[in-house]
Formats: C-alpha cells, structure tokens, sequence
C-alpha cells in the first residue's frame, strides 16, 4: 500500500472502475482546490524544540466535553460499498480498532442502526444532509439518536453540487442501496445531488439541533464570520472545510482558513478541520495551529479499497504512529501542548498552487 497514495493512482481506478474512482478521487471544476488542499500543509513548516524529555508520549485530545484517545477521526464519505464490499462495515472496524472517532455519512450504503452495532462501544458521530423532503433527514437523525450517535455533524457547505466533471463524464451511479433510499433503484448522482434543500438557513438548525437532542457541529465553514454566527447559533463545534475540493473550485484550503477562525471562536467551540490530510506531521500541524482534532478521508477510504477493514486500519495506525513520533521529534510530548510556537512562517516562495 503506499504511503500516499496518489488522486490518479491507476491502480485505483483499475480496481474501483473509473465511475466509483472518479466519484471518490475528483474534485470540482479544474481541481485546483483537491490539489492545494494537499499543498498547503507542506507550505507549513514545523519548528521543533531539543532536549526535552519525551519518552513518554500523550496523544489524547478532548472533543465535545470527552476525553479522546488521539485527534484523529475518520471523515463521513458517502457510498462505501463503491470502494470495497465490507462498505461502512469495514471502515468502522478500523475505527474502532484504533479508538478513531468515526463519523457516518447520511449517504451511507449501510444502514445507521448497523454500523452503531458494528461499533459497539466505540465513539460515532452522524454526518446529515438536509433534503428537499426534510422528513427524510429528520428519520435519518431519528435513527441515528436511537442508535447511539454522540453528535449531529449538518454538512452546511452544498446547496448545491459542485461542478464536478469527472462525474458527467463518467456518468456514475450509485448502485447500491443508500439509507436515505433503502428500497429504490439506482440513482445518479445528478438525482442524489437534487434532493438536496438549497434553501437552507441559519434559521432552520435549530429545527434540526431540537429534533436531534444532541450537540451539533457544523461542517463546512471557511469563514470566521460564519464561525462566530455558527457559536451564536449554538454549534457545540466546527469543521472548518471545503469538502475535499469537491465543492467550489479556488476555495481556501482548510488548514489555510483555520487561523482567523481560530481567533473567532475563541475556545467556544470545539474546532475541526480537514482536506489533505494525509501525514501525521499534518495533524500536529493543525493541532498546533489551533485545531481540536482532524478528519482523514480518502486515505482511509483508499485503505478500504486495496484491503477492506485491514487496509483502512493500517492507514489510521500509520498516521497514528507519524503523530506520535512527530511530537517527540518536535519535543512536544503531549499533543494538547502543541501551539504556535511549534510552526514556522511558510515556507518562502510558496503560496497556492492556483493564481
């Protein structure tokens, strides 16, 4: 398995076929963004501290009033069956195995009641779309509270879908029963993308926070304005993202917007963030930066692809040893002390990989 493996692996795409790997690995219009979310944690430098002792190590974080083993949670992605059979089974498996927060998709080719049972005990949060029909989302949060989901994660940041070419391309369709459509036929993604309720508001999450009756993070904000709206609206938490790139081309990298939403926020809510991240010296970069933990996505899901449950863990235990030799290289030895004092300037010369 490589270490990070590419968007275009041929590999992948011989094994997914070019709808389901287009699907996962493409990002909107020229893909610029899917490419800087990449680049920008390399234009980020890390500024290690000598002779400390760090022969004991403590990657823990705290989410949501919890203690957590480690920062590192795994990204809710849609349509997992399309990756590898074991689906949503598989990568909670791993999740579990390496006590990684796992995040389910609304999209999910598995149902919610059985993935919170494959789980057990572990730590789950459901990610929500809202549709058209909101009936449908409110069953789906519904079902997700009966099952033991900790948190409501509303994806606010698609409206809309993005302009994804890869997709009109391929045609892809979702073959799969999806939770939000158990017994229906197949559907493209065009038809999946416009169920989606472009109308949604500031106003209606307190609908959905209500109906939920557990906290709720807001995934999808690039912006501290938005930010300091979502504390005041009473998010419990923040992923500050652009959905993988997927979303609006020659948006900003997540780690580049974390800062002034950083500032915003000012510890009223637990801070997030994702895309690219692929290293565990990018996760102690966001921690240092001002993030609570990170979400890791297609490289987990490339994991799933070339080896189900097994190969999603072995890229969570990767990261997880990465982390933890970064914070003694670093002489950090907790990853909760990791500050700003722990990065550099960027690295000079080096901006976005877009004008």
């Amino acid at each position: 398995m490589s270490d990070r493996p590419g968007l275009d692996d041929a590999d992948l795409e011989a094994l997914l076929g070019p709808g389901a790997h287009g699907y996962f690995a493409g990002g909107a219009g020229d893909e610029l963004t899917l490419r800087d979310n990449l680049d920008a944690w390399r234009r980020i430098a890390l500024t290690p501290r000598v002779l400390v002792d760090v022969s004991e190590r403590d990657l823990g974080t705290t989410l949501l009033g919890r203690r957590r083993p480690h920062p590192i949670v795994v990204a809710p992605m849609a349509y997992q069956k399309h990756a590898h059979a074991s689906g949503e089974l598989g990568t909670a498996a791993a999740a579990a195995a390496t006590e990684s927060l796992y995040v389910l998709s609304s999209q999910t080719t598995t149902s919610p009641s059985a993935v919170a049972e494959a789980l057990g005990p572990s730590d789950r949060w459901f990610q929500l779309y809202v549709f058209t029909d909101r009936s449908v989302s409110h069953d789906l949060v519904a079902e997700a509270r009966e099952s033991g989901y900790e948190a409501l994660v509303i994806t606010v940041d698609f409206p809309v879908a993005g302009w994804r070419e890869r997709d009109k391309r391929t045609g892809f369709r979702v073959e799969h029963p999806i939770a939000l459509n158990p017994s229906g036929p197949p559907l493209t993604i065009e038809q999946l993308f416009a169920m989606h309720d472009a109308s949604l508001t500031w106003d209606d999450l307190a609908e959905f926070a209500e109906a939920a009756g557990m906290p709720v993070v807001l995934k999808g904000v690039l912006r501290a304005d938005d930010a300091e709206r979502a504390v005041e609206a009473g998010a419990a938490g923040i992923i500050v993202s652009n959905h993988g790139g997927r979303q609006l081309d020659t948006t900003l990298a997540g780690i580049d917007a974390l800062p002034p939403i950083v500032d915003a926020v000012a510890g009223r809510a637990d801070l997030l963030v994702d895309g690219g991240v692929t290293r565990g010296w990018d996760v102690a970069k966001a921690l240092a930066l001002g993030a609570d933990a990170v979400l890791v996505g297609r490289h987990v899901l490339w994991g799933l692809a070339r080896g189900g449950a097994a190969g999603a863990e072995e890229v969570l235990q990767q990261l997880l040893a990465e982390l933890d030799s970064t914070l003694a290289l670093l002489g950090c030895p907790r990853a909760a002390d990791l500050d700003a004092s722990y990065v550099g300037p960027r690295r000079a010369g080096e901006a976005s990989s877009w004008p």
